[in-house]
């Protein structure tokens, strides 16, 4: 008697295991694609969120961009000292001692060369310390466009000397290349700013 009991429980056992065979070759392939398509869901579900950060960080970056100004603290004060070139040259951004955004190199040079022209200095000053944050500033084409948006106002004030300014910040070749590197990577169109180029009237 018990003989036969256990073994109508042994054959239910083997019915139940080829009857979940069965129901498990029929969900196992829509099983796996619900799973795939949840996947698929969640890994861009995480890239949007990524996506929406970084444009967040984007709008700060551009309002930073443009607050950057040239004040008299940046120019007032003692001459910073000449930096090691081996030093200076070892980055992009280089050697900025008294932390004014212009590299120290620069500065002197600025400085040394239109000491009997505050107007020009100045201006000098300015359009140095924007185009120094290509170097420090752009990250996309939003920062690009904003940097040489300040760059065009830099340009405005201290027309007739630019040149002589851009080549003391492009220095190297490393810089230079760095230069059309950004350029070529992030460049759209874009408007120049209106309003007043120089962000100290002199």
């Amino acid at each position: 008697m018990q003989r036969t009991v256990l073994c109508k429980l042994v054959g239910r056992m083997r019915n139940m295991k080829e009857f979940l065979r069965a129901v498990w070759r029929w969900i196992k392939w829509p099983l796996l694609v619900l799973l795939a398509l949840a996947l698929v869901f969640i890994v861009l579900l995480f890239w949007r969120m990524q996506v929406l950060a970084g444009d967040e960080q984007t709008k700060v970056d551009v309002a930073r961009i443009h607050a950057t100004k040239l004040v008299w603290n940046d120019i007032n004060g003692t001459l910073p000292p000449e930096p090691d070139p081996t030093e200076n040259n070892a980055t992009l951004v280089g050697v900025d001692s008294n932390q004014n955004g212009i590299r120290d190199d620069v500065e002197r040079a600025i400085y040394l060369k239109y000491k009997d022209n505050k107007r020009v200095a100045i201006a000098a000053l300015q359009y140095a310390k924007e185009l120094q944050m290509e170097f420090t500033e752009v990250r996309n084409s939003e920062t690009l466009v904003a940097v040489i948006q300040e760059e065009g106002r830099g340009f405005g004030c201290v027309y007739g000397n630019e040149k002589v300014v851009k080549d003391l910040v492009f220095n190297t070749e490393v810089r230079k290349q760095f230069r059309e590197d950004i350029r070529r990577k992030y460049m759209v169109s874009y408007t120049l700013l209106n309003g007043e180029d120089c962000d100290i009237i002199f």
